[in-house]
């Protein structure tokens, strides 16, 4: 029951990294791996690893990551492989790719913004569903079906993640 309840402050206290959190030099894969298994750690409660070099490997050649320049990771790359983390708790890496593809269509949106959005998203409707159960106080009015997608998506994420810490005693 005590681990129970770290979990969940863990999850409560849960920051994603804003785009100016990133690291601002260019990092080799062990440093990406480390870095990323650093700041998703309480995400992954009753997981094993959350990124490995053959998973960043997979990525870039699946075309979800771009690839790195000359062995180095750029903080696009670690945004991206953030985003990717999160999302495939419960997506497959195609509908990951395809996510991803239509953030990047909105028109005169850039990968920063949009990177920035994803993770205030992800972080309040984290918190809520930890402290409340549920989603039930977060009410959205849409400026787009992008961004309502981005919600649903969000919401979908925080719920495995609620329902498996649920689970964790049962």
């Amino acid at each position: 029951m005590e681990q129970k309840v770290n979990i969940q402050k863990k999850l409560i206290a849960f920051r994603c990294p804003r785009w100016k959190d990133l690291p601002d030099f260019d990092l080799y894969m062990d440093q990406v791996v480390l870095w990323i298994t650093q700041k998703l750690d309480p995400l992954y409660f009753n997981q094993e690893k959350i990124l490995t070099n053959s998973m960043v490997n997979n990525y870039v050649k699946n075309s979800i990551v771009d690839p790195p320049v000359k062995k180095h990771y750029t903080s696009k790359h670690l945004a991206y492989l953030m985003v990717v983390c999160i999302l495939k708790r419960c997506y497959t890496l195609s509908e990951i790719a395809s996510l991803i593809d239509i953030q990047a269509k909105i028109p005169g949106s850039n990968y920063k913004a949009a990177y920035d959005k994803f993770s205030v998203y992800f972080e309040i409707y984290l918190h809520e569903v930890m402290k409340k159960g549920n989603l039930d106080s977060i009410h959205s009015k849409y400026h787009s079906k992008e961004e309502e997608l981005l919600c649903n998506v969000v919401s979908s994420i925080v719920l495995k993640i609620y329902t498996e810490y649920y689970l964790l005693d049962q």
